[in-house]
């Protein structure tokens, strides 16, 4: 039989296929109606995430995308893991060029979890089928709807299936790529110039063997970057 995962393969590839459409018929009448979901997950390494101070409040980062109400018929559903402050909600909606407060907040709905769980928020959601539910009817029209996160894994594509709406992300599979030792195969192949070094080092020694090696290139070396595949928000990073 056709295993689960290649249906969901199948089944994402084809909602993505939907993406750009989208994009162009917004980018050329932004009055266009639209929704976006957004869910501000970290889906992250938890041990790095862990050393990051303050980490349960970048999902509040993302309430940029509030400013996407600036348009007059397009809806937004924020999903956090905790209910968001009135009064940072509010703050936001003030900025808006021309937009009255009630007139954005009728097109704005929150919802979240409950959950202050270092879990990943898109686990979160994925683990409440009533939750998925709520989301989907808070979306007047799928078929001018999309999900946007901040970054794309298996998680998130799953999630864009449940909810049945392409993902504004890269196919997690790529994922790779932009990872640094993915980053450095592609500028390479691409022949595009890069610092000298070394990419899948996996211990200690085979950070000694490539410190050992770049000296032996260059005897006036006196420091070498190391750095983690998947380092984020400036962490991950040594001298």
């Amino acid at each position: 039989g056709v295993k689960w995962a290649d249906r969901l393969d199948d089944w994402f590839a084809r909602l993505q296929e939907r993406l750009a459409p989208l994009a162009q018929r917004i980018i050329s009448d932004p009055g266009a109606a639209q929704t976006v979901v957004v869910v501000p997950s970290l889906s992250l390494d938890a041990e790095e995430l862990a050393k990051v101070s303050g980490a349960h409040h970048y999902e509040e980062r993302m309430l940029c995308m509030l400013m996407l109400l600036r348009m007059p018929r397009t809806h937004l559903v924020f999903v956090t893991s905790q209910p968001i402050a009135t009064a940072i909600v509010d703050y936001f909606l003030h900025l808006l060029p021309g937009v009255p407060l009630r007139h954005a907040r009728r097109r704005l709905t929150l919802l979240s979890c409950h959950d202050a769980s270092d879990m990943p928020l898109t686990r979160k959601i994925l683990e409440r089928p009533r939750l998925i539910e709520r989301i989907r009817s808070a979306i007047p029209d799928p078929a001018t709807a999309h999900l946007t996160c901040f970054n794309s894994t298996a998680l998130e594509r799953s999630l864009a299936v449940r909810l049945d709406i392409p993902l504004y992300g890269n196919d997690p599979e790529l994922n790779y790529l932009g990872t640094k030792s993915g980053s450095r195969e592609v500028f390479r192949e691409a022949e595009i110039p890069l610092p000298d070094g070394f990419e899948h080092l996996r211990d200690k020694d085979d950070i000694v063997q490539a410190v050992v090696e770049l000296k032996r290139r260059n005897p006036g070396l006196r420091r070498v970057a190391i750095k983690l595949d998947e380092g984020f928000s400036g962490e991950g990073n040594a001298v």
